[in-house]
């Protein structure tokens, strides 16, 4: 009993400590906006990949509301092809789409890319659907504090005239254990916003 009184504060702590980092990356985001740097975006296609699946809901699109739920998504979904013999050959993805329920939920689908036959009870293998287009951006640190790097690929979209075509997908290049240590890519499917096209001109879209 003691043992667990003792943890109850030290869980508090740490939430506590979690809301401290999110809470200083949405000020960074407020003070970078109107001039944040747009260098390291990159307009790309994005390959279809066979992939492994697991998904969940989440309560929101907030970092603090889908955090909790595609970490374990992920480490599940690691376990399961080692136990049933088929190994990943791709980095890990997370994908997002409006919940079919609604009030802002968010479906939440971890990925990884396999080279298994399209069938497998211990997890959905599928293709995963690839955008004509994406504007992408890499996120170095743990992805609580991925909010500025989502306003400059979001402000990065808006100048350059694209719009928005679905939620971004996050894929890992590097997943070390220490989560400030991680390098993530941002992709970010997007349309060209043909209002913002001069009428005249000779270059390709």
């Amino acid at each position: 009993m003691l043992r667990l009184r003792r943890a109850e504060p030290e869980a508090a702590a740490a939430a506590a400590a979690a809301r401290l980092v999110q809470a200083e990356a949405r000020l960074r985001a407020i003070e970078s906006e109107g001039h944040m740097p747009t260098d390291d975006v990159v307009l790309k296609n994005v390959p279809t990949v066979r992939a492994a699946e697991l998904t969940a809901t989440a309560g929101s699109y907030r970092p603090e509301d889908i955090g909790p739920v595609v970490g374990p998504l992920h480490d599940e979904l690691f376990r399961r092809p080692e136990e049933a013999g088929v190994t990943p050959t791709g980095p890990g993805v997370a994908c997002y789409e409006d919940a079919p329920e609604g009030d802002g939920r968010i479906g939440v689908h971890a990925a990884v890319q396999v080279s298994a036959p399209l069938q497998d009870g211990a997890f959905r293998v599928l293709y995963l659907p690839s955008p004509d287009r994406a504007a992408t951006i890499v996120h170095r640190g743990s992805m609580d504090a991925v909010l500025p790097t989502a306003q400059t690929l979001a402000h990065w979209i808006d100048a350059h005239g694209h719009t928005s075509a679905g939620h971004p997908r996050e894929v890992s290049l590097a997943c070390p254990e220490n989560r400030d240590d991680r390098v993530t890519e941002r992709q970010a499917p997007v349309a060209r916003d043909w209002r913002t096209r001069p009428i005249r001109s000779s270059t390709p879209y």
